[in-house]
């Protein structure tokens, strides 16, 4: 009776009340938590997720709420105590993981940061204008919080860009001398910056904002911090470095300069145990061991996150699809330690761009540079909305200003390899650094690679927006210049295989031209991406020149300052560097006489042998006239002096009697050596002088030598030496060797090179040589002008830097005009691949400015 009362009233109230729902509601409420993620223009947002959730869960709700369409190249970083990452920060910075549970890996601090995990190697590969914007705003974060360290001429740059980008173009009236004193472009930021730097935004007239951030992009991937994550470690000396991780391998610094690079080709194996990183090498065919290299860690902990980044890399970067099977870590026997798999490849979101085109949907920019007096919290004020039509400036509040960027129709005539690619001022040809050891053969990595279909519309021109080089006499057919329109689907270096199912094998380089400007509507290529590319040599890149000197448009003072600030400006843009790979490694010219059945074992590298025009003849060699020596010739202009020198491999144990018949009829007295005996377990050259006190070393060509004293002088040995020949004859020789330059990268002081460069110039004999043209001096002539011999392990590398470094300052001290790079053509004209790679190149360059302006300061 009560209970039907009690229905009764309840019911009279028309009120019901679901239990269960109610519980259920409670019980979500609950396991929901949220999460706060900082994005990369300082915005930020909540998350809700469930506790169980995982961490694919949480990206693809940040992905989409960004609509990010390339998010294989982003991540989710976090660190234990909830602080940024930064570098100060001495917290392991770790990426959210996308298959375990998001509350396990952070648990109750729930903070993480937008950022880019990948770093595309060619930005302008990025199909989407908003990616390559993200990665702009990532890098100018890593280079204001001095995590990413770049040369001041190149951080200036940069910032140039970052100008133009959010401001648009120099006004006069609209931009005073101070309209960049509100703006941190780049740490410690001084009234001097910031005239270059609106000096530079001057010349950057016309680029929109994504031709601005394209061009930024263009020159930071070739920092040599561009896409490293660093862990902190210890070398087996205990000296502090970092160990950084890349697509092209591992990579090591030591006070922010990189001092060692491991590429992918070249490991076998990387691996951890409790502290320690190990990273096994590919053995050499003439090895009988393997080479593995440990390197000391803070803690085992990060140990293992150095060993996962490493093994997520090399799976994104070098795998064309995930690879499912587990792996074990440790030397491959640690148990229970599987290694991580990467969701996609980059090969795979490639091809994806590659299929699809780019919506280039509109969005928002926001200024990353920060008002000084600003609050970190509080947003800039100024946006830039961009769109596939174009794009504007606009602040709160206010009418739109005039146009920034303007589209400049494009010049006639302007077109080269053949005339049909669409002209843009962001066009830029890539540059890629390739880590080189002495051996050419040795140093390049693998290419791997597929033919695709890549199907172009032309555009209202009629044109396709690419041009092409090569064709005829067996020389493929590549992609040369890329328009921004077209980088979707095309890349500077892809080689065509076909066109419109036409194979271009035997056609020359004008048929080719012709097949694609006569076709209409869609144009069909077969192209095998990434092929092997020289840039060719089109001039400065933009900008066109130079910082302007203060107060003229003009260059001031005499022909070697022009010189200097021609060359700092390209070392700045990146102009150097990029006509630098544009140089001939080899003539065409064969090396006969070192391809000969007696000669062969006589190299130390089957790819590097002297032209037959110019190698050193010997006389009475022990086994025949025949020795991997070249004489170098730098003739200095407007004087009498030729600097002489043969530059040689470092001797082999068969060759040491060679060695020292060359020295002997060379009257030579001066003996450089740039390189130690033996570099990562590996030889480099064989000892061919004997210890002090101990029997004199006896030549099978009956020469003696004996070493009276040596003298370690820090960065730098100097060994005095006698050479006797049977007859009673002799000869003092000097040895100088220095022993400061790696075997990968370049020496950390370049101060103690040019102090050791220049004691070299001391000891040699300078005498007066008639000035003729090198290729006409006859053998006799060159014995005259005893030569300095130079010698690495192969003896192209690190000698043609010595030999470049020398001949440079012969010139600034005589005030002529430098040109580094007519001088290693000279080089390379008398024995090839001379200054072997972009770094060398680069450090003897900025060498040489250090230099003149340690010289400027000391005369004023």
């Amino acid at each position: 009776m009560i209970e039907s009362v009690s229905r009764r009233a309840f019911s009279s109230s028309s009120g019901t009340y679901n239990v269960r729902a109610s519980e259920l509601a409670r019980e979500r409420k609950l396991n929901i938590f949220n999460v706060t993620v900082l994005f990369l223009d300082d915005t930020q947002q909540s998350f809700q997720i469930e506790k169980k959730a995982k961490g694919s869960t949480l990206l693809e709700l940040v992905f989409q709420h960004l609509d990010l369409i390339e998010k294989d190249y982003f991540g989710l970083q976090f660190t234990e105590n909830g602080s940024p990452p930064s570098a100060t920060n001495t917290e392991i910075t770790r990426w959210l993981d996308s298959s375990k549970s998001v509350k396990k890996q952070v648990g109750v601090n729930a903070q993480f940061w937008l950022s880019v995990r990948f770093y595309p190697p060619e930005p302008c590969r990025l199909a989407e204008e908003f990616t390559r914007y993200l990665l702009c705003l990532q890098l100018r974060k890593l280079l204001l919080d001095g995590r990413i360290i770049a040369p001041r001429n190149t951080a200036l740059l940069l910032a140039s860009f970052t100008v133009q980008a959010e401001l648009g173009d120099y006004s006069t009236t609209e931009h005073t001398n101070s309209y960049l004193s509100e703006l941190c472009l780049i740490p410690k930021q001084s009234a001097e910056d910031e005239r270059r730097i609106r000096e530079l935004h001057k010349l950057h007239k016309g680029q929109s904002p994504a031709d601005a951030e394209a061009n930024f992009l263009e020159h930071a991937k070739r920092l040599d911090c561009y896409g490293v994550e660093s862990h902190p470690a210890k070398d087996y000396n205990g000296k502090d470095i970092l160990i950084g991780v890349t697509s092209i391998g591992i990579v090591v610094f030591q006070n922010n300069i990189r001092v060692n690079t491991f590429s992918w080709s070249k490991i076998v194996k990387i691996s951890f145990k409790k502290k320690q990183f190990f990273i096994q090498l590919k053995r050499e065919s003439s090895e009988s061991y393997d080479t593995v290299l440990g390197f000391n860690m803070r803690s085992g902990r990060a140990a293992k996150a150095l060993w996962r980044c490493s093994v997520e890399r090399h799976g994104f970067f070098r795998l064309r699809a995930p690879r499912r099977r587990p792996l074990l870590g440790a030397l491959g026997a640690l148990a229970g330690v599987t290694a991580p798999t990467v969701a996609r490849t980059e090969t795979q979101a490639l091809e994806d761009a590659r299929r699809s085109r780019s919506s280039n949907r509109s969005f928002v920019r926001r200024s990353s540079s920060r008002n000084r007096d600003r609050s970190a919290g509080e947003s800039p004020a100024l946006v830039v909305t961009s769109s596939a039509r174009g794009s504007k400036v606009t602040g709160h509040g206010e009418p739109p200003p005039r146009q920034a960027w303007s589209d400049a129709p494009p010049l006639e005539n302007e077109d080269s390899d053949g005339g049909f690619l669409e002209r843009s001022l962001a066009l830029r040809v890539p540059l890629s650094y390739v880590d080189e050891s002495e051996s050419e053969s040795a140093a390049e990595p693998e290419q791997d690679s597929q033919a695709v279909f890549v199907r172009l519309s032309a555009g209202p021109d009629g044109r396709f927006g690419f041009n092409v080089r090569g064709g005829g006499n067996n020389t493929p057919v590549l992609v040369s210049r890329v328009a921004p329109r077209t980088r979707v689907h095309l890349q500077e270096g892809d080689q065509v295989i076909s066109i419109n199912g036409k194979d271009v094998d035997e056609l020359s380089h004008d048929q080719v031209v012709q097949m694609i400007r006569n076709t209409k509507g869609v144009l069909t290529l077969l192209v095998k991406p990434n092929a092997v590319y020289e840039p060719e040599e089109t001039g400065p890149e933009e900008p066109a020149v130079c910082f302007v000197p203060l107060g003229s448009g003009q260059f001031e003072g005499d022909a070697l300052e022009q010189s200097m600030l021609l060359l700092g400006d390209g070392l700045a843009s990146g102009a150097a560097l990029r006509q630098y790979e544009t140089l001939l490694r080899r003539l065409p010219e064969e090396s006969a006489v070192s391809k000969l059945p007696n000669n062969v074992n006589k190299n130390r590298y089957r790819d590097i042998a002297p032209y037959d025009s110019t190698r050193v003849i010997l006389k009475n060699g022990p086994t025949g006239d025949y020795i991997n020596a070249s004489f170098i010739n730098m003739e200095i202009p407007n004087s009498d002096l030729v600097l002489t020198y043969i530059a040689t491999q470092g001797p082999l144990a068969s060759t040491v009697g060679d060695f020292w018949q060359m020295v002997w009829e060379s009257e030579s007295s001066l003996i450089v050596m740039l390189t130690v005996l033996a570099e990562r377990g590996r030889a480099k050259c064989h000892q061919y002088w004997p210890k002090v006190g101990t029997n004199p070393l006896k030549t099978s060509n009956s020469l003696t030598v004996v070493t009276n004293s040596e003298q370690n002088l820090g960065h730098y040995i100097r060994r005095e030496l006698v050479l006797k020949d049977n007859g009673g004859a002799s000869r003092a020789v000097t040895q100088l060797q220095y022993t400061a330059w790696p075997d990968h990268g370049v020496p950390e002081d370049s101060s103690a090179f040019i102090d050791f460069t220049r004691l070299c110039s001391q000891l040699r004999n300078h005498r007066a040589v008639i000035p003729t043209v090198v290729e006409e001096m006859t053998e006799e002539e060159r014995i005259l002008e005893p030569p300095m011999i130079v010698h690495c392990s192969a003896g192209v590398g690190r000698t043609g830097a010595l030999i470049l470094a020398e001949t440079a300052l012969e010139l600034v001290a005589r005030r002529q005009p430098l040109y580094p790079l007519d001088l290693v053509r000279t080089m390379r004209t008398q024995r090839p691949m001379c200054i072997q790679n972009a770094s060398q190149y680069k450090f003897v360059c900025e060498s040489i400015q250090a230099a003149y302006s340690q010289g400027l300061s000391q005369d004023n």
